[in-house]
């Protein structure tokens, strides 16, 4: 009798601890998004359309024709590869920051040709190269004079298909304030930080 008892208890707890493993190899079999923050620089002028405006006798409205002002490669896969993952497994791009500073050798110039408008008095949209559906990803509300650089609110929209594209093309779209002037001289520094999220 003691035996047959012993048995049963040795058949429970073998139950029991294959239960146990069994639950343990089933759980945290998916692993945590992948999420790191890629930063892009370049310097750059306004183009031609835009700046024979300036300095202008009136108020010129471009706030909706937005201009190209660069198309750079996105070397998505030169970017991505020290993180651990590939193009492929990119599922969302968000604008995490865009500053935009003038950077004028020898002379000061500020933002001022750039009229302070209701509700946005600036704007940048991205797009592939070649690509005829730009979405804005930044903006700036208030303008106020004498400044170098610019801090632009962000969009909160996924552009992961733009950032995946071999090339993305930024533009710009603001209205020009008459009487103000650009030095010729005047580059203009894109700053921008993009979160890129991947599946593991």
């Amino acid at each position: 009798m003691k035996k047959i008892l012993s048995v049963s208890v040795i058949l429970l707890l073998l139950v029991v601890a294959y239960s146990s493993c069994k639950k343990k190899t089933t759980t945290n079999t998916t692993k945590d998004n992948i999420i790191v923050d890629i930063g892009y620089g370049d310097t750059t002028t306004l183009p031609s359309t835009v700046t024979m405006f300036l300095p202008s006798l009136v108020d010129v409205n471009l706030i909706d024709n937005p201009v190209q002002v660069d198309t750079f490669a996105t070397k998505v896969d030169e970017f991505i590869g020290p993180y651990g993952f590939t193009k492929d497994q990119i599922i969302k791009v968000n604008l995490k920051e865009l500053k935009i500073r003038i950077e004028d050798p020898g002379t000061t110039q500020y933002f001022n040709f750039v009229k302070d408008t209701t509700p946005v008095s600036i704007k940048i949209f991205v797009d592939s190269f070649g690509g005829t559906t730009p979405k804005m990803v930044a903006f700036k509300n208030s303008v106020p004079r004498d400044l170098q650089e610019l801090v632009l609110d962000v969009s909160a929209d996924d552009i992961k298909d733009y950032f995946r594209s071999e090339y993305m093309k930024v533009m710009i779209a603001f209205c020009i304030k008459k009487n103000e002037s650009l030095s010729s001289t005047a580059k203009f520094r894109f700053n921008f930080t993009f979160t890129v999220t991947a599946a593991p």
